[in-house]
């Protein structure tokens, strides 16, 4: 089992737990070149100069099945 220390916000530095998520690549790599890490949905968005929408997540269950996440996930993968 994965520790929260491997969630955490390569910019922020929040634990990104509950915002865990998978986009397309091609989002994904223009918001982290270097395609590692991981990012809360707030530094990828900023990174990305937009807010993310529902169209930018994979259809896989990582962002399907219902799991716990933050408000803004929901919000995110709702839109």
């Amino acid at each position: 089992m994965k520790s929260h220390k491997d969630f955490t916000c390569m910019d922020c530095k929040k634990d990104t737990w509950n915002e865990y998520y998978m986009l397309y690549s091609r989002v994904w790599k223009k918001a982290n070149p270097k395609m590692k890490g991981k990012l809360c949905i707030s530094c990828v968005e900023a990174r990305l100069g937009r807010k993310l929408t529902k169209k930018d997540f994979t259809i896989l269950l990582v962002n399907t099945e219902k799991i716990t996440r933050s408000a803004r996930l929901k919000d995110r993968l709702a839109n």
